[in-house]
């Protein structure tokens, strides 16, 4: 009994002295993909101020495969990454009936995406 757990004991410490050897370094790297305006136009819309007819604007954003198949080839790996949302007002409810009132316009401005890869410099 006392030999297992001397040797238990022994293995403990070996596997945190070994850990705490082996930290790896990282670097990382931001880049922002910038959302693509997308007009388009509202047919069913009928009443309202001309400046607010028939406009619908969006935005969506999408990265390449080939942009990121680039970081993948340097050694880079996605961390983490958000959207950065922006509001826009007034966006009028456009229906049949006309303008229902001012709703929320959110949508992203950008792509954030935070890369890591093992450091370069030892």
């Amino acid at each position: 009994m006392k030999n297992k757990l001397s040797f238990l004991s022994i293995l403990i410490l070996v596997i945190i002295f070994s850990s705490c050897q082996n930290k790896i370094k990282w670097e990382y790297k931001t880049v922002y993909f910038d959302a693509e305006k997308i007009q388009a136009v509202d047919k069913s819309y009928s009443k309202g101020a001309d400046f607010f007819k028939r406009t619908i604007s969006s935005s969506t954003v999408l990265p390449s495969d080939s942009s990121l198949n680039k970081f993948g080839i340097d050694g880079w790996e996605i961390a983490t990454s958000y959207l950065e949302m922006e509001t826009v007002f007034p966006n009028l409810l456009a229906s049949g009936d006309g303008v229902n009132g001012l709703q929320p316009n959110i949508r992203p401005q950008r792509l954030v995406v935070i890369f890591k890869r093992p450091s370069q410099s030892k």
